[in-house]
């Protein structure tokens, strides 16, 4: 029994100064990576004596060797790694003995068929069975597989601009970055814009919208005009003489339905909001993301009832509590009453047509026969809404008898941060 405990320890001390002696296979790094260009499998075992085959035709750069060449190339490796196939670990290593070439022609490798045939020793520490059949060695070359790029350009690393001017419409747009976004308000279930799971959002029922541009400013009568003159599309039924009203060339365009608005949208190149994208231009995110120790997240509601805060200031909305009962230029309105993303206008003025359907939220059990794909959801409120009207979640709805004649708000557009 002593004498045997003996033996294996011995032949486990062989094995380990062997693996010391073999030089160690280089790994990946951020900037390179090993890629495997032929792989050959254990086929046949005998009192720890191995045969591989190999089939070398993954390789170009064996191409036209000669056979003798071929096998001068090979043995300048003495020993390789065996690894397990399924996982690719590394279990032990072959000792290379001799080689024999086969190919379908005489003197020089085949393009169609290049096998290879090595002889020698197996140092692997697993059942006989698994040898045969569960090892495989394998050639690798160091490809570049990531290349820094500040070296190029380390000034200009910066991600896409904050704000553009659109090329047909000449209106400038603000950006609305990617990430996770909280709709609705979780306190009133009796209404259409109640969302079960505001006080509990998680990545499983949070809106995730990609980065996209956003008309900082509501499309004014002028910019409207610009736009009839260029399509010669017919001016809105309240402008007298096809004009709109003096004095107002900076109000925001009011009283148009949806199929002119989407007129506009196509003359542009850019789209009308969704409901989602308009109600998150607005108030931003709405949460606040926390990531706690196990590498998970917390996400907790932060309401934002106007663009500009919770507390309702009528310099900043030009609502019914302002009693202007008109609209005014989108120009004086305040910087300050803007979005966290710099969108001017979005509580009060004017409502805003967006491309939604008028549904029901996600687990909202409120019924409505108005909902379906008849209306298109209004955001944002009016200068003869109340400020309850006026918030971020707000729902308006409008499309009477359709969407072609139900002239019922203004707009502002987006457009993809990709196109």
């Amino acid at each position: 029994m002593k004498r045997t405990l003996v033996h294996i320890f011995l032949f486990l001390f062989i094995i380990f100064n062997d693996f010391l002696a073999q030089p160690a296979l280089e790994q990946n790094t951020t900037d390179t990576k090993q890629l495997e260009v032929w792989r050959g499998n254990v086929v046949g075992v005998y009192q720890n004596k191995g045969t591989i085959k190999v089939l070398l035709n993954r390789q170009p750069k064996w191409y036209g060797l000669s056979k003798e060449a071929l096998k001068a190339r090979l043995l300048q490796s003495e020993v390789y790694t065996l690894y397990q196939k399924g996982t690719n670990r590394v279990i032990g290593k072959f000792q290379l003995r001799d080689i024999f070439v086969h190919s379908g022609r005489a003197e020089k490798v085949s393009r169609e068929r290049i096998y290879v045939t090595l002889t020698g020793k197996i140092y692997a520490s697993l059942d006989r069975k698994y040898i045969q059949t569960d090892l495989y060695i394998a050639g690798f070359k160091k490809v570049v597989s990531y290349i820094d790029p500040s070296g190029f350009y380390r000034e200009n690393l910066t991600g896409p601009n904050k704000s553009i001017i659109h090329a047909v419409d000449k209106k400038e747009m603000v950006l609305v970055t990617q990430g996770n976004f909280l709709y609705g308000q979780g306190s009133n279930e009796r209404k259409d814009n109640y969302n079960p799971f505001y006080d509990s959002p998680d990545t499983t029922n949070l809106m995730s919208l990609p980065s996209f541009y956003i008309d900082k400013y509501e499309v004014t009568n002028r910019e409207y005009y610009n736009y009839l003159r260029s399509t010669h599309a017919t001016p809105p039924s309240h402008w007298k003489n096809g004009m709109y009203p003096r004095g107002k060339a900076n109000h925001p365009v009011i009283l148009l339905a949806y199929r002119e608005v989407q007129g506009y949208a196509n003359w542009t190149g850019k789209r009308i909001p969704s409901e989602f994208e308009w109600e998150k231009a607005a108030r931003g995110q709405g949460l606040q993301q926390i990531q706690l120790r196990d590498e998970t997240f917390r996400f907790i509601p932060q309401t934002r009832k106007y663009p500009f805060g919770n507390r309702f200031d009528t310099i900043f909305c030009n609502t019914r509590e302002s009693k202007i009962m008109d609209t005014v230029s989108v120009y004086d309105l305040s910087q300050k009453g803007s979005s966290v993303y710099g969108a001017i206008g979005m509580c009060g003025n004017a409502p805003e047509w967006t491309s939604s359907w008028y549904r029901s939220y996600s687990g909202n059990g409120m019924l409505s026969r108005d909902y379906g794909k008849q209306y298109k959801v209004i955001r944002g409120g009016s200068y003869t809404s109340s400020k309850q009207e006026a918030t971020t979640f707000f729902r308006d709805y409008g499309g009477i008898p359709n969407l072609r004649e139900d002239r019922k708000a203004g707009f502002r557009l987006v457009k993809d941060l990709a196109e």
